[in-house]
């Protein structure tokens, strides 16, 4: 890790698809162990209750020694007569590849339910316990929350999934928890946007369209969000220097620097059998390495470049753009701009997996010794 315990912690929200891919799942593992950041919060984009039940119970399992349970938010879609839309109870079904197993309702029951001999056993329990997914939070309200009360210029976003929490957060209106819009709480509270999605030079990825109802998923559904003009809204009228004062900067992180990343395997091989998230990566890939694409942007979220990261040198001015009708992507030459970034790897695919590996099993047994401790 190339932070060293002297800095001061980095404030950090993640904003995940969990569902149908595990990799969300060593995302969530990574950010709550890590000893160099306060992880505020995490968000759901993907409106699913065994979604927001499994990210429960995996950020509690591993952060029950703190004082405070790590608060949950979910996307609530708008609707025009200002009813809550409840969320679906459908499990992942892989009717694509028809390899692939459903793991978040399993590890939503089995560190979520007091019925479960794995329950996490924290003074109250996980911070939703099974069978009370309608009690997270709206997504935005917890985004406005989390922001109002951080210091200026002082959280990282990692969206490693759809940007419709982010879409509405950007649009929301001066509230109870902060006179200021969204747009103006982002450009005073946050330092930096991690993106995965995207490809680049152009392309099209399926975080940028996935959520769009009119889009096929694998376990044979449709989207539920608001699909490539939520992506639109937030990559093409993020807030700027020149607009809005904001100084930060946002980091894409193309599909292609996680996808040939391997990890997981060895915490299935090698980690405590407890642990719910190589007990994820068993259900879901039987005990094969995955794609690394959220892992690679929250280590990247945590740690900045460090050894194994740079920026693209062939996307030092510019800014990314989105088709607000597909999704697809490309990058637009800006002089002016100079605070947007792609992600590459300075190091080969192999020493990334190693490095994800070796934290996910440092991880998993620090949690093992809380849980041993007195």
């Amino acid at each position: 890790m190339s932070s060293q315990d002297s800095n001061p912690k980095k404030n950090l929200i993640i904003d995940t698809d969990l569902f149908s891919d595990v990799d969300d799942a060593g995302a969530l593992l990574l950010a709550s162990t890590s000893l160099h950041i306060n992880l505020l919060g995490v968000l759901v984009n993907k409106p699913s209750t065994y979604s927001v039940l499994a990210a429960s119970a995996i950020v509690s399992y591993y952060t029950r020694s703190q004082n405070k349970a790590i608060p949950i938010g979910v996307f609530r879609h708008p609707t025009s007569d200002g009813t809550v839309t409840p969320l679906p109870d459908t499990t992942f079904l892989d009717v694509v590849h028809w390899h692939l197993g459903e793991f978040a309702s399993k590890i939503a029951y089995q560190f979520g339910s007091p019925s479960s001999p794995d329950y996490v056993k924290k003074p109250k329990g996980p911070s939703i316990p099974w069978g009370h997914a309608a009690d997270a939070w709206d997504a935005v309200q917890l985004y406005r929350k989390l922001l109002s009360e951080a210091d200026d210029e002082s959280v990282t976003i990692a969206s490693i999934g759809f940007l419709d929490n982010l879409s509405l957060l950007l649009d929301s209106k001066p509230d109870s928890l902060s006179p200021l819009t969204g747009r103006q709480l982002i450009s005073q509270k946050v330092a930096e946007l991690v993106v995965m999605g995207g490809r680049y030079p152009e392309g099209r990825s399926w975080n940028f369209f996935g959520s769009d109802p009119d889009s096929p998923h694998h376990n044979g559904g449709r989207g539920l969000g608001l699909g490539p003009k939520g992506t639109a809204n937030v990559v093409n009228n993020w807030p700027t220097l020149q607009k809005d004062g904001w100084k930060g900067r946002v980091v894409y992180v193309s599909d292609e620097v996680g996808g040939n990343v391997l990890t997981g395997a060895e915490l299935v091989k090698k980690g405590p059998k407890g642990d719910p998230v190589g007990r994820a990566y068993g259900y879901y890939a039987y005990g094969e390495a995955r794609p690394s694409w959220d892992p690679v942007a929250v280590l990247y979220a945590i740690d900045g470049l460090g050894e194994l990261f740079k920026y693209d040198e062939r996307y030092g001015h510019g800014r990314n753009w989105v088709d607000d009708q597909d999704g697809s992507n490309r990058w637009i030459w800006e002089e002016d701009t100079k605070n947007q970034f792609v992600l590459a790897s300075m190091a080969d695919h192999e020493t990334v997996a190693r490095e994800i590996d070796r934290l996910f099993l440092e991880g998993a047994l620090s949690a093992v010794t809380e849980r041993a401790g007195p």
